[in-house]
């Protein structure tokens, strides 16, 4: 016959599983609710860009700023944010509108 120590543990014991499964049930789910899997978007760099103007070209995150080095090829995405690829200079470099 166990003792009245021997139930209460085996209820403690009982009770600290049940709330470890339930903690680890919550856990699991939220990480799956919050994105756990691989996700098929593309991260979106979010760089401070202190003096210029933040900008994605070529599909990459930019700080664009006059003077800077350009290609000529991204010149539609250069006048997106204001700029044109100038190639009065050698290399081409960035101006303002």
């Amino acid at each position: 016959m166990p003792t009245q120590l021997q139930v209460v543990r085996a209820g403690r014991d009982r009770f600290l599983r049940m709330r470890w499964g339930h903690r680890l049930a919550v856990i699991v789910a939220l990480f799956f609710a919050l994105g756990g899997t691989p996700s098929t978007a593309q991260p979106v760099a979010k760089a401070a860009c202190s003096h210029d103007v933040s900008a994605i070209i070529g599909g990459k995150h930019k700080c664009l700023g006059a003077g800077e080095y350009c290609a000529t090829r991204y010149e539609r995405q250069y006048e997106r944010y204001g700029f044109v690829c100038s190639t009065r200079y050698t290399p081409p470099r960035l101006r303002r509108k």
